[in-house]
């Protein structure tokens, strides 16, 4: 089935659609992005593909340029840096916020979500370890119980996944620093699982720089 065959709003399909092709590499930043082509290979009409380009502009994902059309968001070392300190900012607002609001539904979530990570670490399952690794910075963000921020956080990972051309550590090595910020959580230290926040993040950062720099 087509995404214009589905029941869903169509620009929303179509923006997931293109969202999920950028972040897997599918297209390569600088990529043109014509409303034709775009709407043929999904089966729908170009409206909700202009609207899609529209949301995908706001969220940084792509550019619009005077006579030259759309294209994927390209490349810059100046603007990756600025993006991942927002990120940073925003994480450590979350995490201190969730350890201090501890909502019951989250706590109960993230103690879900430490078992299962230590199930899969010890299985090797790096498939589970990925999903699990995005549950816990979701849960993070919702635990604050702001929706801005939530969205914002969405909104600026994305871009930090992009502007690195999808270049990410592995799903075990990411998930044994996760799990230490869980276990500040759920302890009640927001300080503590702040600084462990915030050393996972700039090690993170450090090593995409380097591993993106001629």
């Amino acid at each position: 089935m087509s995404i214009g065959e589905s029941h869903r709003a169509l620009r929303d399909e179509v923006a997931d659609q293109l969202r999920s092709w950028i972040l897997d590499g599918t297209l390569e930043p600088g990529s043109r992005l014509g409303e034709g082509a775009i709407s043929e290979r999904m089966g729908v009409s170009r409206l909700p593909v202009r609207e899609a380009f529209r949301r995908l502009e706001a969220e940084g994902l792509v550019q619009t340029a005077p006579r030259r059309g759309v294209r994927v968001a390209v490349f810059d070392q100046e603007e990756l840096a600025t993006i991942q300190e927002v990120r940073l900012a925003l994480e450590l607002i979350a995490v201190r916020k969730t350890a201090e609001r501890r909502d019951s539904e989250t706590m109960n979530e993230l103690e879900r979500v430490l078992l299962a990570g230590s199930q899969a670490a010890e299985a090797g399952d790096q498939s589970a370890l990925k999903r699990l690794n995005g549950d816990f910075h979701e849960l993070l963000a919702g635990g604050t119980g702001s929706r801005v921020l939530v969205a914002l956080l969405r909104s600026v990972r994305n871009q930090a996944h992009h502007l690195v051309g999808g270049l990410v550590t592995s799903p075990e090595d990411s998930w044994s620093e996760h799990a230490r910020v869980i276990r500040a959580v759920l302890d009640a230290d927001a300080e503590m699982a702040a600084l462990l926040m915030r050393r996972h993040l700039h090690d993170r950062h450090e090593s995409q720089r380097a591993t993106l720099t001629p």
